[in-house]
């Protein structure tokens, strides 16, 4: 008899739209090709996940985590509290092994089955562990062991173990998709995401990529991913959104993927995540070509010193050379930045601003603070600098702010850039813009739209 296992995606964050649960949807696939009967519930389209449980009964029950909170200095939203109350919901109605798993989970493995209460919890690629351990729990002949599952978290003699994370080197294609999933994101954020490549080998000192992913590369071909972007189409999709951390970590994965999807003449419009740099003419062309319409750039500052103490790697001259060629191309970009990091200082945030005026046609979302996770170099410094004691938890929101800088003083330039120039966003989208945003997207309009909160 097939094993029943139902996927919950726990995230409901909506803001700025909701997005697909691909991590989810990659466990079910595997889990699907392993003999199993696969439901997905999603809370981020408000499907009701206990309804679900006592209806279909499931053996086997995942919970999926993305975030741990919005990363917002203020007001932060703290989704791992939802996780615990649907963990309780779920555990009044079941006696099914709950399995953690999730982006999130990987970052604080042990903290978080504490917390939950759950019986499980996989970090790291997922989909070979997750069959693992379903083999285990129904004593399958051959079946490991707990030890030998790579990346299981679970309690032994009253005490939460872990076993190493597997090796960075599972290849991946892409997931079958629900229905009722793919129409709920038409519908409600007017695109799908698709991933190209795991791992990142950069060295931002505050990222969890390398965490979560690895340093290694793990790159699809670009038939296979063609493939998928076809049967998005062929679904009624008519915008995708490339969700690697990076998405131009090598020109010929880019040139490739771009190649076939003219070869492919999909007629789709596209967006991702650049890094400003490395990024010929040429190749920026080759992207405008296959439908490239959106770049959100990680560049995190527009001052050399910061950009250098952050481990960017790249000066505010690339940012400005790889800005132009977008602008040329008529695509629309955008710059994410992160004030309060290391090396800044209230001159460094106003020498950002003012080389954000050599950027033509573009809008800027600055965020206060840098949160804080484990494994990461900024986390070093922190302690280094006295700013956090090792023994204390991060999985509530903490943000490292640099010394002689405050939030209230971060916040205090924020708002006057934006009150001098209202494509430099601070703190949330005015209700006016979103009202604005979410009625294009209720025309069919696609992509983030980011480009239509300011004239």
């Amino acid at each position: 008899m097939q094993p029943r296992v139902l996927i919950i995606s726990v995230n409901r964050c909506r803001n700025p739209y909701p997005v697909y649960p691909l991590g989810a949807a990659y466990i079910a696939d595997a889990l699907r090709r392993h003999g199993c009967n696969v439901q997905v519930v999603d809370c981020g389209l408000n499907q009701d996940p206990v309804a679900c449980i006592q209806k279909c009964r499931p053996d086997f029950i995942g919970l999926s985590l993305r975030n741990i909170d919005d990363i917002r200095i203020d007001n932060t939203h703290f989704f791992v509290s939802e996780l615990k109350d649907l963990a309780a919901s779920i555990r009044q109605i079941t006696n099914a092994p709950l399995i953690l798993g999730g982006s999130a989970f990987s970052l604080f493995p042990s903290e978080l089955l504490d917390y939950t209460k759950a019986d499980y919890g996989i970090a790291g690629e997922g989909e070979k562990a997750v069959c693992m351990l379903i083999d285990t729990l129904q004593r399958a002949p051959g079946a490991p062991n707990p030890d030998s599952i790579p990346g299981l978290f679970y309690r032994l003699n009253g005490r939460i173990t872990g076993n190493p994370a597997p090796e960075q080197g599972l290849s991946f294609s892409f997931p079958e998709r629900p229905a009722d999933l793919v129409a709920g994101y038409k519908e409600n954020s007017s695109m799908l995401n698709i991933q190209t490549q795991r791992g990142c080998a950069f060295s931002c000192c505050y990222c969890t990529y390398p965490v979560i992913e690895g340093r290694t590369y793990r790159r699809r071909t670009p038939e296979d991913i063609g493939e998928e972007i076809e049967r998005l189409r062929m679904a009624g999709v008519g915008y995708f959104f490339i969700v690697d951390s990076v998405f131009n970590t090598s020109e010929d994965h880019v040139a490739g993927i771009c190649e076939e999807l003219i070869r492919r003449n999909t007629g789709m419009n596209w967006g991702c995540f650049l890094r400003p740099e490395g990024i010929s003419a040429e190749l920026m062309h080759l992207m405008a070509e296959s439908g490239l319409l959106h770049i959100e750039f990680g560049s995190d500052s527009l001052c050399d010193p910061v950009l250098d103490a952050y481990g960017k790697r790249f000066t505010f001259d690339d940012i400005l050379r790889t800005s132009e060629l977008a602008r040329r191309e008529r695509i629309h970009y955008a710059h994410f930045l992160i004030f309060g990091g290391p090396a800044e200082t209230e001159d460094t945030m106003r020498e950002s601003y003012s080389n954000g005026h050599r950027l033509k046609r573009t809008i800027f979302f600055p965020f206060a603070g840098m949160r804080l996770y484990p494994g990461t170099p900024l986390y070093k410094r922190a302690i280094r600098e006295k700013a956090v004691d090792p023994a204390k938890s991060l999985l509530e929101p903490y943000f490292y702010i640099t010394p002689g800088m405050t939030k209230e003083r971060i916040g205090d330039l924020m708002n006057r850039f934006h009150a001098e120039s209202p494509n430099w966003m601070a703190g949330d989208t005015p209700p006016e813009m979103q009202k604005t945003v979410n009625g294009l997207r209720s025309k069919g309009i696609p992509g983030p739209l980011w480009e239509y909160l300011v004239s």
